[in-house]
């Protein structure tokens, strides 16, 4: 990383370790009003910056890691915070927080502590590493389908006619699933530790990747023709480490069946479905005549049942970025299980004290003040002064984002039965009415009342669908399409295209959208205020003659 994405990352207040310490000192770097950075801080946070960044040392890195310790000093200690303290968004992402450092604690002493290497393992890697192996594989998403493939293979299906069958990439349908040669540590752990176990010409059962099933055939091996114990030695505490960087997965997930069942968390699908469409603002998720009622069970788990209502409020409690990947009935189903095992995690923690470690609670320190400059550097944002003409001239060069989005209005008919819809769509291509269908048929009821009629509704509202439905005909029909557990025929019947809103209707949206793309420059002129306000001392003799080991 060159120095200037480093003063690039610095002028958005890169990390955080405050409040600084206060009184005298020998080794005084910089005194900012009351408050001193003593040498033995800076050093720690420029060797950790310099570590983790890759960074060589020099004296304008220096300067700007100290500015930018002054500058949180000064938005700590010299400005009025009450808003953020009090703000319920960022006690719920500080409680989040908290939360995560004690997960990940728990999982250092539970499960990478007790993780270990054999050398039998690490010589086995040693010869690895040394190694180069071909081979082709077959892929399959489930268990059952790649048992099946083994099957065939096992009563002489050739190889390169099953490749044909279970790859949609060209390259491999055409090469027989091959994927030429490899070393150890170029792909999936298991798959490798398959692979590298075959003979020439063998062929592997069904093995489990993080990606899928694969059936393995070694086609070559190449050896290196002579290992000295010399080598073995210079690379073994390399190899130990890598080795046990790749047992972390498999190891944590052995951990997790251990505490938490996943085969005993059932699900209302009602509920689900309800969540989801408030969550996403879908108009494709399928609803029941019940989509408004709350029902008290949603998820239940050893016994203990979960309301929708609960369920609903644990899903408000995790950050944003996180809520915004729910888009669909599997992903809602793994983020409420994941958030039941971490229920579960944390009561661990919480017994065995881990939550209160002097670790744990000194990193979520440095977490929490790195959070607190993320809400602070939004404030200032939020809270500038922006010209009208800037706005202005924002706005006409990017007219796109402040236009209405384009709508379209469907007809529909909702199905849980695919040779059903397959039926029906025969009849409306025979010349059946389409709405007398929708009306008899569709289990969506407010629509089917209306002859399947949606009315005009935003495109990004239909999903993955919006590029497809968006860009087929008026009066096209379209479908069987799968939606979750549903099936879909659609029929466009008008398109409205996008247009801009006036300036002043939106000028408030323009101004956020402003504030967010120049946060960095009214973060700088806000910083640059209140320096002119505070007495700020710097020894730049110490700062130059700092000995930065390494």
């Amino acid at each position: 990383m060159n120095v200037s994405i480093v003063l690039a990352l610095i002028n958005l207040l890169y990390i955080s370790s405050f409040p600084f310490s206060q009184g005298d000192n020998a080794h005084v770097l910089a005194a900012v009003g009351s408050y001193n950075i003593t040498l033995s801080e800076f050093e720690n946070r420029y060797e950790n910056y310099l570590f983790n960044s890759g960074v060589k040392d020099n004296l304008v890195t220096r300067e700007a890691i100290l500015n930018n310790m002054i500058n949180e000093i000064l938005l700590f200690n010299y400005d009025s915070n009450d808003a953020i303290l009090k703000d319920p968004k960022y006690q719920k992402e500080l409680n989040w927080t908290k939360n995560q450092v004690a997960l990940a604690y728990l999982k250092d002493q539970e499960i990478y502590a007790s993780i270990s290497v054999s050398e039998e393992e690490i010589r086995e890697a040693f010869v690895r590493v040394n190694e180069k192996i071909a081979a082709r594989h077959l892929y399959a998403e489930s268990e059952e389908e790649a048992n099946n493939l083994y099957e065939l293979l096992k009563i002489g299906v050739d190889f390169d006619f099953l490749a044909k069958q279970v790859f949609t990439d060209s390259t491999l349908r055409n090469n027989g699933g091959y994927l030429g040669y490899f070393t150890w540590g170029d792909m999936d752990p298991s798959f490798e530790d398959a692979a590298f176990s075959l003979k020439v010409g063998e062929v592997s059962q069904p093995v489990k990747t993080e990606h899928g099933y694969s059936i393995i055939k070694l086609e070559d091996r190449i050896s290196h023709p002579l290992l000295t114990e010399y080598e073995f030695l210079k690379k073994k505490s390399h190899l130990e480490r890598v080795l046990k960087i790749r047992k972390k997965k498999p190891s944590e997930r052995e951990y997790l069946k251990k505490v938490f069942d996943f085969e005993k968390v059932s699900f209302n699908q009602d509920a689900l479905e309800n969540i989801l469409s408030e969550l996403t603002g879908s108009v494709l998720v399928a609803e029941s005549n019940n989509r408004d009622k709350s029902y008290s069970k949603c998820v239940e788990y050893e016994g203990k049942i979960y309301s929708q209502n609960e369920i609903v409020n644990r899903i408000d409690n995790i950050p944003l970025y996180n809520k915004e990947k729910i888009v669909s009935l599997e992903t809602l189903q793994s983020v409420i299980t994941g958030l039941l095992l971490q229920e579960k995690l944390l009561k661990i923690a919480h017994d065995k004290g881990y939550d209160s470690n002097p670790l744990v609670l000194d990193t979520f320190d440095k977490m929490s003040n790195n959070l607190f400059l993320k809400f602070k550097r939004k404030e200032i944002g939020d809270n500038s002064d922006v010209p009208d003409s800037s706005t202005l001239q924002y706005y006409s060069d990017n007219i796109q984002s402040f236009s209405s989005e384009r709508e379209l209005n469907l007809q529909e008919i909702i199905l849980d039965d695919k040779h059903l819809a397959d039926s029906l769509l025969n009849e409306i291509k025979s010349g059946t009415d389409f709405g007398d269908i929708a009306q008899k048929n569709s289990l969506r009821r407010w629509t089917a009342e209306k002859n399947g009629e949606m009315g005009f509704s935003p495109v990004s509202k239909f999903g993955m669908l919006k590029d497809t439905l968006w860009n087929s005909s008026v009066g096209e029909i379209i479908g069987p399409i799968n939606i979750q557990d549903y099936c879909g025929i659609f029929k466009v019947l008008g398109k409205s295209d996008s247009k801009p809103f006036e300036f002043e209707k939106v000028k408030s949206e323009v101004i956020g959208a402003y504030k967010r793309v120049h946060n960095k420059e009214l973060v700088k002129k806000y910083l640059e205020k209140l320096h002119s306000k505070i007495s700020i001392k710097i020894n730049k003799q110490l700062l130059g003659s700092i000995n930065i080991a390494g």
